[in-house]
């Protein structure tokens, strides 16, 4: 049995980086940048004017100037012909050639008869209302770094590049495959020694939440050669495969030597945790098998705190940990980590604040979906106070 660092680092150090595809733009929203985007030009690509009003030259210091023209937003850049002469220019417009100070329509007077500008000297101040050509951005720079989610501001940086199509990390083909016989689908008829499949769905939409996209879900009863069968075929067709059920001691636990036999590396099984001291993991080749409790808490708490970081891994994903304070005094003693129930909020100061939720153990589901998350308690410590902080694990 190994403790959680070991578990997580096993389990880092064995997933593989995601494979790329290339995707229309139209199609990448939530997506995982797999490229570095590189500025194709400067943002913005000329002096931009940024306030509707008149262009001039400021080193003229003139109170009077002559409209000789119009400068449109997607028009060719216009020159100034003379500095006693000024431009009216428009919002997102190039700067005229010879102009390097905009003043608003508010602050001058203007006489359409004769096109004559009346302006107040100390309006006149070099680049003022100008967004100045690669002041954002130059030429050559790295816009956006692989590992990046694709939201709606950064598809319009990539748009902004004149780019159609875009390369992501390829969502992995995923199954999830329930085992037991007591479970029974939820389009069927239960007897009173069975209970509905829930730990399947659970998990398919925690990953769907995550943004995965090809899921199956399957079903094994307890028969051995029927288990070998259908994780025979999930290893030849998926990339990941994730069992709930049937990996403890007893009798009909027929996974980890299923597994095994089929040329699954096991590369862990239990953990110095609770709930979740069953799971197994295990590796053939690149494809990756987590074989996790069939109790749901603990089924779903080994799912968020080792299959999720695993997919974060996978597709280039830098994730800050959150921390937040207990708010309520917790008894625990064990060697074990504990992950307990909790209720996030925040406090008026801002603090994430965690209140932890009483359950019946690693069954209580109900209990587990009133809470907004797990904290992870660390091992070999007896009393945990209000107002200490730990890692939290946010179900969404």
């Amino acid at each position: 049995m190994i403790n959680v660092a070991k578990a997580q680092k096993i389990i880092s150090e064995s997933t593989p980086l995601a494979k790329s595809e290339v995707v229309s733009i139209v199609d990448s929203d939530g997506r995982i940048l797999a490229e570095d985007l590189i500025a194709t030009r400067n943002q913005p690509p000329f002096d931009r004017v940024t306030m509707d009003g008149i262009a001039i030259d400021s080193s003229s210091k003139n109170t009077e100037y002559t409209i000789e023209g119009i400068q449109a937003a997607g028009q060719s850049q216009l020159t100034l012909s003379d500095s006693s002469m000024c431009f009216e220019v428009m919002t997102g417009a190039s700067l005229p050639i010879g102009c390097d100070c905009v003043i608003p329509y508010e602050l001058i007077q203007i006489n359409t008869e004769t096109k004559k500008v009346i302006i107040n000297k100390e309006d006149i101040v070099a680049m003022n209302n100008i967004h100045k050509e690669s002041s954002d951005y130059k030429e050559g720079d790295i816009l956006l770094e692989a590992g990046l989610k694709i939201t709606s501001p950064v598809c319009a940086i990539i748009t902004s590049q004149g780019r159609s199509k875009v390369t992501v990390y390829k969502n992995p083909k995923v199954v999830i495959i329930s085992t037991g016989s007591e479970l029974v689908d939820l389009d069927q008829t239960i007897l009173p020694y069975q209970i509905f499949m829930s730990n399947s769905y659970a998990i398919e939409a925690e990953l769907k939440n995550y943004g995965l996209t090809e899921i199956k879900r399957l079903h094994i009863p307890d028969d051995e050669r029927e288990t070998e069968i259908q994780i025979e075929k999930a290893l030849n067709e998926y990339e990941i495969i994730i069992l709930t059920g049937g990996v403890s001691r007893g009798k009909f636990d027929y996974i980890p030597g299923t597994l095994e036999k089929l040329g699954v590396s096991k590369l862990f099984h239990k953990i110095k945790q609770k709930p979740g001291k069953p799971m197994w993991y295990g590796t053939k080749g690149t494809k990756q098998v987590f074989a996790l409790p069939g109790n749901p808490v603990s089924c779903l708490v080994c799912l968020r705190r080792y299959v999720i970081p695993s997919l974060d891994l996978a597709f280039n994903q830098v994730v800050t940990p959150v921390y937040g304070e207990l708010q309520k005094n917790i008894k625990f003693k064990s060697d074990f980590t504990y992950y307990v129930p909790v209720k996030a909020s925040h406090t008026k100061d801002g603090k994430l604040a965690l209140t932890p939720i009483s359950n019946n153990g690693s069954g209580d589901f109900y209990a587990t979906g009133l809470s907004s998350g797990f904290a992870e308690l660390p091992p070999d410590q007896e009393i945990f106070n209000t107002g200490d902080k730990f890692r939290y694990y946010s179900w969404s």
